[in-house]
């Protein structure tokens, strides 16, 4: 006589997918971790960030062809020099490796005269874009309202939160060059709501974004962080010489500023004597597996 076979267990094949799935994730942010030289500070906070889809706006104006001053590797005094626009290429790259180690969507990255780029998940995807000179103008208020616009209804089907990344090195202006402060105001204090936005300063020169400080006080959900070299410096004179700020950490303070206030106060007062004491490289720290146990614990990746 026929009998039906036992009915399988249920849960068992899932469960050696979900014990694979969470070893290469696991394994995902120990390689971006390293790679980019991100400090256990940083490491154990990134995966907030799985809560939010992430839009990056691009200055490609004119004056991003300006030569930085911050080079792409400080180390060496006699390194080509690089121009702002290179920079922001860097910046981007890292942004994207972040988004995609959490989320596999990647990002959205629009420009200010050229076509965005949607669900950018490697870099490669990034270079037909960066490899036209910018030029025009720079009409912020403009892309930021179609950014707006456009995530409004998406990201309420999906339920993630909407985190977006401005990258300029001077004033916002109309598509005809004029200036457009006011403009730009409008739309940050009007129009996106609780939508956290943080401008990322593509140049050491205070003036060119001196606006941008004084929105920072003036409007909630909002964050400015300066270039690399600056934001470095006055981290360490509040944090000390030895605190560990790598250009990842500056990405990672850059995405995590304004849904972190202990993140965002790192240039403002210095990190409690108990959290100090478990700061470091997470590098160094992960070859005693110490802070990838932590963020399994925390978080399930078992």
């Amino acid at each position: 006589m026929w009998q039906a076979p036992p009915p399988a267990y249920e849960g068992s094949s899932s469960s050696k997918t979900n014990s694979t799935s969470n070893m290469n994730s696991m394994d995902a942010f120990k390689s971006l971790v390293m790679r980019h030289e991100i400090s256990s500070l940083m490491a154990l906070k990134l995966r907030k960030l799985e809560a939010y889809d992430i839009v990056v706006i691009c200055d490609d104006s004119g004056s991003m062809m300006t030569k930085s001053t911050m080079g792409l590797t400080e180390a060496n005094p006699f390194a080509p020099t690089t121009t702002r626009w290179d920079e922001l290429k860097l910046t981007v790259q890292i942004v994207t490796d972040i988004a995609v180690t959490l989320d596999d969507d990647g990002i959205d990255v629009y420009f200010l005269n050229r076509p965005p780029l949607q669900n950018v998940s490697h870099s490669s995807q990034l270079e037909a874009s960066f490899s036209k000179r910018p030029q025009g103008y720079t009409p912020i208020a403009r892309v930021l309202r179609q950014v707006l616009r456009e995530k409004k209804s998406s990201f309420a089907e999906s339920g993630k939160k909407l985190l977006i990344l401005i990258a300029t090195d001077g004033v916002p202006t109309t598509d005809q060059g004029v200036e457009d402060k006011r403009g730009l105001w409008s739309v940050l204090a009007y129009d996106r709501g609780d939508t956290p936005v943080v401008f990322l300063a593509c140049t050491d020169n205070d003036a060119e974004i001196e606006y941008l400080n004084e929105w920072d006080v003036e409007l909630p959900n909002l964050d400015v962080v300066d270039d690399y070299n600056t934001e470095r410096r006055q981290i360490l004179a509040i944090q000390g010489n030895s605190f560990p700020f790598s250009r990842g950490d500056w990405v990672c303070k850059m995405l995590l500023g304004p849904i972190d206030p202990e993140i965002d106060a790192l240039d403002e007062r210095p990190v409690s004597v108990k959290r100090s004491a478990t700061i470091g490289r997470a590098e160094t720290l992960g070859r005693r597996n110490s802070v990838f146990d932590t963020v399994k614990k925390k978080f399930g990746w078992f």
